[in-house]
């Protein structure tokens, strides 16, 4: 699911948010996100990506689970904190070129605990390349989920992201 592209103004919502700790912009991403959660089928837990400890100590709060926690109160969905974890120090996904994401975040994810329920949302931001979002999938599928949504408040479409690389 998701409801933006990231393109002039969602980039600068995200970014205020991301960035500078504008949390008025990510409750309106988050708000976003719920109007356009699927009525049918929804996950049984949502789970949000982590941050590096060394990255939440220096950006003060991790956009991801504040969304997902936004979102798990107005959808009655309950958040896994904690649940998936980043046992690796990676660089920031959005400093990179392409072709060095998906290396960057190779085995940088690990389960904490077992979610013991079948169906997840994954939560983040923004999905550029896919990469993160596709090694926490796959993290959690080796840890019994069988069926794994991404929700992102925003997507980078790839002439976006070239754009954003020029």
């Amino acid at each position: 699911m998701t409801p933006l592209r990231y393109h002039a103004p969602v980039n600068w919502l995200v970014q205020r948010f991301k960035f500078d700790g504008r949390m008025n912009c990510g409750r309106l991403l988050a708000s976003l996100m719920a109007r356009r959660a699927p009525g049918d089928g929804r996950p049984e837990l949502l789970i949000p990506v982590p941050l590096h400890r060394a990255r939440l100590r220096e950006r003060g709060f991790n956009q991801a689970e504040f969304l997902a926690r936004r979102l798990g109160a107005e959808l009655g969905i309950p958040v896994a904190r904690g649940m998936l974890t980043r046992v690796r120090d990676t660089r920031a996904q959005s400093g990179l070129p392409t072709g060095s994401r998906e290396g960057n975040v190779r085995r940088a994810f690990a389960i904490a605990r077992s979610p013991g329920v079948q169906h997840v949302a994954l939560v983040d931001d923004v999905l550029t390349t896919g990469h993160t979002a596709e090694e926490c999938v796959r993290v959690l599928r080796r840890a019994g989920v069988s069926q794994v949504q991404v929700w992102v408040a925003a997507r980078a479409l790839r002439s976006d992201f070239l754009r954003s690389c020029a």
